[in-house]
């Protein structure tokens, strides 16, 4: 062994330094990471759908910048993140285009923008949340790393139903790691300078609007008031389209206008600058929609159907729903009664309702009457094209009308019962009390006319005898008749008294 060592050739300097030119650069890259400070990250507040289109949910941003922070990420203070919000009149979060990113970069010295949206929220007895992220390089507006989950409590419910979840606040110590687990630590810069426009801010109206509507555009340059004779040519671009911007009468804007497509759809709009010396730089400011098709609506009524038409008593539901959903500017609900006159008005200026609920009373709070109505549901759409849908329903609150016809015999009372008019029976029911309190008499029934008897009890012969008559017609009007004494009655004495009873809840 000792000889075979020996006869070992030396290692030649050559082969040496060659391993040491090819490990040199792989350690430099290593300790140029490690030395590396970290990212700074502006975690924008998330927008929250599920309160509106423009909803912000503070909460669940605080949960996200401590996950982002435990990262090794340096974040921008939420203040300053506020302010620049503010200062560019940036109303709606989750989706920035890609000159407000750069100017995130540039004024919050962000190498990197965290933007997101809360998809699903739902506390209750079956918390869930679902969130999505998305990571913005800010040199470049390039998305570096994207995110979408979801987390119920089913899914974190153990076989023995141990340390269950009970509410939301259960589920964000396991839904904010793992949402952010595959977030990238280390985020390679951009492949060289990104030459960017200086805009200051950019005013798009509208954002939604119909074939042919007059698109407008104001870009202002920062410092523009002392650049107005060296100022880049500015062209909106929308496709192979362009349109020179023009300084404005008041000298404040750089603005044009056109004219929206013919064809539907979601049109990019880009500004290019072309310098006095040639260089052009390129940034997309915004887009807008062309829609030319109102809301497809549809107008379900839940009540009682019977023979092809539709009834309800104490509560009319109204559900509209779009075939093909999108957002609505504003809905308007109209009940029109048989001579045109419309005793319902109700609406606003936010998302379709999911359902509503007619109790049968008119705007001033009044209850109809009786009779037959025609519900009306419009809807708008962003760009003011409107549709509707109409049903008609019959309004029955009144209760049953039932004729009581009562004969005495030597030792028994005959009642007949009849329906005078109203709906449809569900039920009826006649009691019958000795003056004890005994009962002896049932009779009840679903059809109407009906008869029966009432044996009178032996040893007492004129004691009075108490008569409690209910009838519910199919819509839940209910008719309460109280007969003080069946002998009198019979014998063409009391009349009895009726008093009808009924639960109302008003909601419009």
């Amino acid at each position: 062994m000792a000889d075979r060592a020996a006869r070992r050739p030396p290692w030649p300097i050559a082969s040496v330094m060659n391993r040491l030119c090819l490990i040199t650069p792989v350690l430099c890259l290593f300790l140029a990471a490690a030395a590396a400070p970290a990212a700074t990250v502006a975690v924008l507040p998330l927008l929250d759908v599920t309160v509106s289109r423009n909803g912000v949910n503070h909460t669940l941003t605080g949960f996200v910048r401590r996950e982002v922070e435990q990262r090794g990420f340096t974040l921008v203070p939420a203040g300053r993140i506020m302010e620049f919000l503010v200062r560019h009149r940036i109303r709606t979060l989750g989706r920035l285009d890609s000159h407000l990113v750069e100017a995130a970069g540039r004024e919050l010295q962000a190498d990197l923008l965290l933007q997101g949206t809360v998809c699903q929220l739902q506390e209750g007895a079956a918390p869930a949340i679902s969130l999505s992220l998305e990571l913005i390089r800010t040199a470049d507006a390039a998305t570096v790393w994207a995110n979408t989950d979801a987390l119920s409590a089913s899914d974190l419910t153990s076989l023995l139903g141990l340390e269950d979840p009970e509410n939301l606040s259960d589920l964000y110590g396991v839904f904010f790691p793992r949402l952010l687990a595959t977030m990238p630590t280390r985020v390679l810069p951009a492949a060289g300078e990104h030459a960017v426009l200086d805009i200051d801010s950019v005013i798009l109206l509208p954002r939604h609007a119909r074939p042919g509507d007059e698109i407008s555009c104001r870009v202002r340059i920062r410092g523009m008031e002392g650049r107005i004779g060296n100022l880049p040519r500015l062209t909106a671009w929308v496709g192979d389209r362009g349109h020179p911007l023009e300084l404005d009468r008041e000298g404040y804007y750089l603005a044009a206008r056109w004219s929206a497509a013919d064809e539907p759809g979601e049109y990019t709009v880009s500004l290019a600058g072309r310098w006095p010396s040639g260089r052009t730089e390129r940034a997309v400011i915004g887009s807008y929609v062309v829609d030319d098709h109102a809301p497809d609506l549809q107008l379900h009524l839940v009540g009682r159907e019977l023979d092809g038409r539709l009834f309800f008593s104490d509560r009319l539901l109204i559900i509209p729903t779009l075939t093909d959903p999108e957002p609505v500017s504003r809905w308007e609900v109209l009940v029109i009664d048989r001579d045109d006159e419309v005793i319902v008005r109700q609406g606003a200026a936010q998302e379709l309702p999911r359902r509503l609920t007619w109790r049968g009373q008119t705007t001033l709070g009044t209850l109809a009457p009786d009779g037959e109505y025609t519900v009306v549901f419009r809807v708008w759409d962003r760009t003011g094209l409107s549709s509707s849908a109409a049903q008609d329903v019959s309004f029955r609150r009144t209760p049953p009308d039932v004729a009581i016809d009562l004969e005495r015999k030597e030792k028994a009372v005959t009642v007949k019962l009849d329906r005078n008019s109203g709906m449809p029976l569900a039920y009826w029911w006649m009691k019958v009390f000795a003056p004890d309190g005994r009962l002896l008499r049932l009779a009840e029934g679903v059809h109407l006319p009906a008869d029966f008897t009432v044996e009178l009890p032996e040893g007492a012969k004129e004691t009075p005898l108490a008569a409690l008559l209910v009838a519910a017609d199919v819509l839940g009007n209910r008719t309460r008749e109280k007969i003080g004494d069946l002998r009198s009655a019979a014998a063409g004495g009391e009349e009895g008294e009726m008093t009808l009873e009924k639960e109302w809840l008003e909601e419009f």
